[in-house]
């Protein structure tokens, strides 16, 4: 084994399956999660003591995956409660938390997975509102639904899984919003029959729930009432307004590539749906093949053949966000001026339009504030961008940069006494 292992930074399906192709290479890993168990967020793990709610399909995917790594033995280290603060020109990394450290692997691949997108609403910022991932995390972590009346809307298939989770555990959702009209037929037939046979499941879960399923609807803006929350929803048939203690939103994932650097030091591998969101089948294919690679870089050998199954999985994935393909973003610039667009500096619609029609990256951070809090941009770039610039895809503002979260000076200092094979 290497004395110098390869860092992989994620301890889900794209980064635990990476690991194995290294270690079985004869190259030692050393894995780091936030979360307290490995897993990610399609197989996060139930605290000690809860049952686990996951499907037998999912399970037995994670059962592989885990045997996999048991197979490896000590070629392969995991450590949970551990944050990646970042890499420098150097090719050090800094690790934080559990397992605070600066280090020099001999690489590094980052795995760390999608970030919910959730688009601005009037109200969305209101205790109450929270994204249906949170929800699905509460499932699957404490076995339980929040209490009182959930609703769920915006667009993906995620909702559809996360209210038929609902359903199972005894708590359907009030209706499930979906402004997309994904139940076309045709449009579905060049789906593998997997993606069909998981919806097919979903959907029959909630109609023996008999939870409403709303096409083709948006969720204009929501309010405060007397007896809960007040989602006001357009449909084809009219205006409508349910009542909910709980409103879950989604609309869609996205990599989770904010703060994300390269270093011209270390050869820095992206994997999973921190490179391209495309699911768990496509990280589980992709992990392979990635760390497959890495190891025939590293050892001098010649590359393996590129991954056909993540080929196939792109082309499914294609072909379902065609099938959720929507005018909701339309909807942003008419919006009232005083509905929130960055959470974390509280800036509002009037806030954006002040900057101008054409604002640069320079004067939407330091003139307008979006994008310079905790979360870096991850829920407000794409919704500045569209706004500002509806030809353009924007996912960033300003350059990458890290740490692209909060680092205690506990931590730091702990990180600097570990520097592996320096002097300080």
């Amino acid at each position: 084994m290497s004395e110098r292992p390869v860092l992989v930074v994620g301890a889900g399906l794209a980064g635990l399956s990476a690991a194995i192709e290294l270690a079985q290479a004869g190259i030692a890993v050393v894995v780091v999660d936030q979360a307290q168990a490995p897993g990610g967020a399609v197989h996060r793990q139930p605290l000690t003591g809860v049952r686990s709610v996951a499907s037998a399909m999912q399970a037995r995917r994670w059962a592989a995956v885990m045997a996999g790594v048991q197979a490896q033995g000590a070629a392969i280290t995991i450590r949970c409660g551990t944050r990646f603060g970042g890499v420098d020109h150097t090719g050090a990394v800094l690790l934080t938390g559990a397992m605070a450290a600066l280090i020099r692997p001999r690489a590094l691949v980052l795995a760390v997975g999608a970030s919910e997108r959730v688009q601005p609403r009037p109200g969305w910022t209101l205790p109450g509102v929270q994204t249906a991932g949170a929800i699905q995390t509460r499932i699957k972590t404490l076995a339980e639904a929040p209490s009182g009346r959930v609703l769920l809307a915006g667009s993906g298939p995620l909702l559809l899984a996360v209210g038929a989770e609902l359903c199972r555990i005894g708590r359907p959702p009030e209706a499930i919003i979906e402004t997309a009209r994904p139940l076309r037929p045709l449009a579905a037939l060049g789906l593998p029959l997997p993606y069909l046979t998981e919806a097919a499941g979903y959907l029959a879960r909630l109609f023996l729930a008999r939870v409403p399923l709303l096409w083709g609807a948006h969720l204009t803006r929501i309010e405060t009432g007397n007896t809960g929350l007040l989602a006001h929803v357009e449909t084809r048939r009219g205006a409508q307004t349910f009542t909910a203690d709980l409103i879950g939103l989604h609309d869609g994932i996205r990599p989770n590539d904010t703060g994300l650097t390269d270093s011209k030091a270390l050869p820095v591998l992206r994997l999973g749906d921190c490179r391209e969101a495309l699911g768990a089948r496509a990280a589980l294919a992709d992990g392979q093949a990635g760390g497959a690679a890495l190891a025939a870089k590293l050892l001098g050998r010649a590359a393996p053949p590129p991954s056909s199954e993540l080929n196939r999985q792109r082309a499914a994935q294609a072909r379902l966000a065609q099938i959720y393909t929507h005018d909701g973003a339309t909807r942003l610039a008419d919006m009232p001026d005083d509905t929130v667009i960055c959470r974390c500096e509280n800036r509002t619609l009037a806030d954006l339009r002040a900057l101008g029609t054409a604002p640069t990256d320079r004067e939407l951070r330091l003139d307008g504030r979006f994008a310079m809090g905790a979360c870096q941009g991850r829920f407000c770039a794409e919704w500045v961008g569209r706004i500002t610039a509806p030809t353009q895809l924007r996912q960033r503002i300003g350059a990458a940069r890290w740490p692209a979260s909060p680092i205690n000076i506990a931590d730091l200092l702990a990180a600097l006494d570990t520097l592996e094979g320096e002097t300080k």
